[in-house]
């Protein structure tokens, strides 16, 4: 498979999981913390909430990593000049605007059916590809570097960065 073909085909799936990851894995993970804060609250004898806030703090920490690091990698593209610094504020822009739109759009993508979903990702990435293209950007900017361990935005179990 050349290059043309699997970049889109690997930032269709990166898209598909950053947007839209089942309610039940979703569901799955939330269950699962509540089941752990509890439990290491009751192991430790302290109050769930102040395990309940230190997680959530860990997550915040860590998402301001992700983002810091997101950021490092476009200023690193504006250096190495792949990107234009406008370019990378418009990066910058809809990044924030798909974090948006993923809050907003999840209850509504969780209550369709398979084929449902499949065709709006569809519609998504062909949206996000006409972006890219309208502003000479190659949508492995938007979405992290394709290939890479690390985890484009987004794709934190539910949460985001």
């Amino acid at each position: 498979m050349n290059k043309k073909i699997m970049l889109p085909v690997a930032v269709l799936l990166i898209s598909g999981a950053a947007l839209f990851g089942t309610s039940a894995y979703a569901q799955g993970i939330q269950n699962r913390e509540g089941t752990m804060h509890q439990e290491l609250a009751q192991k430790l004898g302290i109050d769930e909430n102040k395990v309940q806030t230190a997680f959530d703090e860990i997550r915040r920490e860590h998402q301001q990593e992700m983002q810091a690091q997101f950021t490092e990698r476009l200023n690193q593209a504006v250096t190495d000049g792949r990107l234009t610094q406008d370019q990378k504020n418009l990066i910058l822009q809809k990044h924030e605007e798909l974090q948006t739109e993923r809050q907003t759009e999840r209850e509504q993508v969780q209550n369709m059916s398979r084929e449902e979903r499949r065709e709006f990702m569809e519609t998504r990435h062909e949206e996000m590809q006409a972006w890219g293209e309208a502003n000479g950007i190659d949508l492995q900017y938007v979405m992290g570097q394709v290939g890479e361990r690390e985890r484009g935005p987004g794709m934190h179990g539910g949460r985001n960065l």
